[in-house]
């Protein structure tokens, strides 16, 4: 083999080893270059559902809703007439001042009721947002005082705490018919997890939600109306039975859930759903 270096000509026999390194050089960049495509890859749109078609385990889980027993499942006891497919919308983590108010003239637009679980310190801070939701006949429900992982599961007692601060809140707010007596614990609470906080959620008589579908619209920083419309109708086919508790959120930066609203609506409506609240029966 020759080769030309500086204008000079130089000839050499490669040897097993000579091939062996420049393989392995081969290999070398063609792994850099995977590795640095992995880490560059976007999560957001199509290829992410793909990727996290098992994630998270709680949208195929069936919903824990009000009964009076938190253990039991709501739709087993107090299943839907033959026939009846039920969704309830439920948005976390409000309420904001710039976005449920957009949420809620939407609902007002399709005559669409939904629960809102909502944070006691924001609710303090938007009392008039309350007001409008009490007003509107939508169930506003309990999603702690502060959000605070650290402190919210630091120990029963400082969750029930946070419960009891945000009922205060709600109460004051929008009127004592206003709370709807239900919680949902940050983070969820499925099979197994968080068993002491619902052991003392029992013996104070709270019942608790989780949901069943979603829209995905808390696992990017920047969330796509599109996306979000593919997301909840894909979970919504992985739930068994014919009752869909629906994970949004409404805090100041989901304006792609504002945007996203009325087609989510809209396609449930076509596929024969009503809509209803989540509250204490």
């Amino acid at each position: 083999m020759r080769i030309k270096i500086n204008g000079r000509r130089y000839s050499f026999t490669p040897n097993k080893n000579t091939i062996y390194v420049a393989g392995a050089l081969v290999v070398f960049i063609l792994l850099g270059f995977l590795l640095h495509s992995c880490n560059g890859w976007s999560i957001r749109g199509a290829k992410y559902e793909d990727v996290l078609l098992e994630y998270p385990v709680k949208q195929v889980r069936p919903c824990i809703a009000p009964d009076g027993t938190p253990t039991a499942d709501y739709f087993t006891i107090y299943p839907p007439k033959d026939g009846d497919k039920v969704i309830y919308l439920t948005f976390d983590d409000g309420p904001s001042a710039n976005v449920t108010p957009k949420i809620l003239d939407v609902l007002k637009k399709y005559r669409v009721k939904a629960t809102f679980f909502v944070l006691g310190h924001l609710v303090d801070k938007n009392p008039e947002v309350i007001e409008r939701m009490a007003k509107e006949g939508h169930a506003i429900a309990n999603h702690t005082y502060t959000h605070d992982y650290d402190y919210i599961y630091s120990s029963p007692e400082a969750l029930l705490e946070e419960i009891n601060r945000t009922k205060d809140a709600i109460t004051n707010a929008g009127g004592g018919n206003a709370y709807a007596d239900v919680i949902r614990f940050p983070g969820g609470a499925f099979r197994d997890e968080r068993a002491e906080y619902k052991q003392m959620l029992i013996e104070n008589d709270i019942p608790y939600a989780n949901w069943n579908c979603m829209t995905g619209d808390s696992e990017t920083k920047t969330p796509i109306a599109s996306d979000l419309i593919s997301r909840a109708k894909r979970s919504s086919k992985n739930v068994k039975g014919t009752s869909l508790v629906m994970l949004m959120h409404d805090a100041g930066a989901k304006q792609a859930s504002v945007d996203a609203l009325p087609s989510i609506i809209e396609y449930f409506k076509g596929e024969g759903y009503r809509f209803d609240v989540i509250k204490r029966k």
